[in-house]
């Protein structure tokens, strides 16, 4: 397994490949890595309702343990918060336009308990459709 500890630069350009392929868009906020070590998150969007600031962080320390693909899987979840954010859309786990956007670009749905169930209760409507 090839680790997934990227540097800054890096998820910055991987960010930017990503927006630009899915929504023809360059990423054009903040991307912070912190040194802690998180147990149960990948990786965070922040929206700073003080500054306006989104910011996607990530744990240096957690990525070096996942693969390579995690990380970016984690990365792609999160700039779709972030797009949606931008879009002034409904943009948390378990909004149907999140769960939607997920599906559309490949991104991983969260594993947190009420996301999950949100993510069965969108596609039980969505065969009904």
């Amino acid at each position: 397994m090839e680790s997934g500890n990227f540097t800054l630069n890096e998820l910055y350009k991987s960010a930017n490949d990503m927006c630009l392929k899915h929504w023809g868009v360059e990423y054009s906020d903040q991307i912070e890595l912190v040194h802690t070590n998180w147990s149960v998150q990948n990786a965070v969007f922040i929206y700073d309702r003080g500054t306006g600031e989104r910011i996607i962080r990530m744990s240096t320390k957690r990525n070096a343990i996942r693969s390579k693909e995690g990380v970016l899987q984690s990365l792609l979840h999160e700039l779709v918060h972030w797009r949606l954010h931008l879009q002034g859309l409904p943009c948390r786990d378990e909004d149907p336009e999140f769960i939607e956007e997920c599906i559309n670009v490949g991104a991983n749905i969260s594993l947190a308990k009420k996301a999950q169930l949100a993510f069965e209760q969108f596609m039980l409507e969505r065969k009904t459709t």
